[in-house]
Order: structure tokens, then C-alpha cells, then sequence
């Protein structure tokens, strides 16, 4: 048998590499979906605890008493207790 030296990867090289590519995907995929949820947590988190900064040092700095209150998307404050509506 005469074999020549080709370079390159043969079809089952190439299958055997994509199929355990898809089982390391099937198993990192909802590691990665827990993980974007906790850095969606953390990022409003991290927002909140900035307006709550923002807030006290206005306070400090008027000399008076600041109020925080949630916003619709007409960016007006609603009342206490009332649930936000998806836009």
C-alpha cells in the first residue's frame, strides 16, 4: 500500500472534535444562564446601592430630607405599592 502524507483532518477526526464541542456546550450552557442571572442581580445591585450613595450625599449636601421613589418609563414616581407595567 502506497499511503501519501496529506495534511489535514479526516471526516471522522473532524466529527469526533464537533461531538465533544456539543457535549461540552450541553453541559456549560446552563451554568452559563445561572451566571448571566446573578450578574444581572448584581449590576442593579451595584445601581441601587449608587442611587442610595447619590441620595445621601444630596441630603448632606442640601442640609434636607431626599426621597427615592420608583419610575414608570414616562420617568414618573409611582405610588407605593404599585406595580411597575411592561412596556
Amino acid at each position: 500500500m502506497n499511503f501519501r502524507c496529506s495534511p489535514g483532518f479526516t471526516l471522522v477526526e473532524l466529527a469526533v472534535v464537533l461531538a465533544v464541542i456539543a457535549i461540552v456546550a450541553t453541559f456549560s450552557a446552563p451554568s452559563f444562564v445561572a451566571w448571566h442571572k446573578r450578574d444581572q442581580v448584581d449590576a442593579r445591585a451595584r445601581a441601587m446601592l449608587s442611587t442610595l450613595t447619590l441620595a445621601r450625599s444630596e441630603a448632606i449636601r442640601r442640609g434636607a430630607r431626599i426621597t427615592l421613589c420608583r419610575v414608570d418609563a414616562a420617568r414618573a414616581c409611582l405610588l407605593s405599592g404599585k406595580a411597575c407595567e411592561a412596556a
